[in-house]
């Protein structure tokens, strides 16, 4: 993996030029060049010449970071803007407060689409930089995405510690209690899914010909979006990665979005979704077999 481009949007607000800090933090940490995008549904009446203020901004970054940074003027269209600029970058950087909560519907937000439909990674910044990532969490389904979603992560931030997070779907042993199993079926199934969990996290913590991260693994029940939240406050992760296969937005309102969940909750952590097509992955790809549910007494 390699950034060499990375996009930038910016509303001139506190938490954007957070964002725009980590943007070129990251430029400089990749040798990338930065670009910076002004996008803002609802300009506000004292900035007369975003244009002009954008220039300035784009040589007050280069100067203190040390990074070439060039100022894109878009034609008004927010999302339409965001995602041409966005085929030509490997990684685009929000706010987290670009998201609104209820009761704006999330399809008249700028970020929801962007994450849905971006055809690069997207790094939503929540909070201030405070130096390089420490501490990734990085949320593992075990599906052909894994390997190199954990491979993308490592390379994202050299430095950082790697935690492997996977959430164990509790639905099968729902349908075991449901099904009536004896008390001694449903735990021998929940130790076999436990297994199979830690053997497959084993295998994702070796991706690394050179032990460049410090890799841990950690494993939860339960809801992925929920789950994560709570192991991000518990390891105390300054990033969350995640992977996600683009689909429609009915799809996406009938499954759920767990991006969509972790920031409407309040992620006190940047969030980092990477496409599951940027990582060569083709939807529908084969997953490894996995434990069935026993409906036995």
């Amino acid at each position: 993996m390699r950034i060499q481009n990375i996009l930038a949007l910016t509303d001139f607000s506190t938490p954007a030029e957070h964002g725009l800090d980590r943007a070129a933090t990251l430029a400089a940490t990749h040798g990338a060049r930065l670009r910076v995008l002004y996008v803002c549904e609802t300009p506000p009446l004292q900035l007369a010449d975003p244009a002009a203020r954008l220039e300035q901004r784009a040589r007050q970054l280069a100067r203190r970071h040390g990074v070439p940074v060039t100022a894109v003027i878009g034609t008004g269209r927010p999302l339409d803007d965001c995602l041409a600029e966005a085929e030509r970058a490997d990684l685009l950087v929000a706010h987290g407060r670009m998201h609104r909560p209820w009761p704006v519907p999330p399809w008249r937000t700028l970020l929801y689409p962007l994450l849905r439909r971006c055809p690069c990674p997207v790094l939503v910044a929540c909070r201030p930089p405070q130096g390089p990532y420490a501490r990734v969490l990085v949320a593992v389904d075990f599906s052909a995405a894994s390997r190199p979603l954990v491979r993308y992560a490592g390379d994202f931030e050299t430095g950082a510690a790697l935690e492997l997070f996977h959430a164990i779907d509790t639905h099968d042993e729902a349908r075991l209690r449901s099904a009536e199993a004896s008390t001694a079926a449903v735990q021998a199934y929940r130790r076999e899914v436990l297994q199979y969990a830690q053997e497959r996290l084993y295998r994702l913590s070796n991706v690394f010909d050179a032990r460049r991260n410090r890799v841990g693994t950690l494993i939860g029940r339960g809801d992925l979006a929920r789950q994560l939240t709570v192991q991000q406050e518990s390891a105390d992760a300054d990033l969350v990665v995640l992977g996600q296969e683009h689909r429609s937005w009915p799809m996406e309102l009938l499954r759920g979005s767990v991006p969509r969940r972790l920031l409407a909750g309040g992620l006190e952590s940047d969030l980092l979704v990477v496409p599951h097509a940027y990582l060569g992955v083709v939807p529908g790809g084969a997953q490894p077999a996995r434990p069935a549910g026993r409906l036995t007494a």
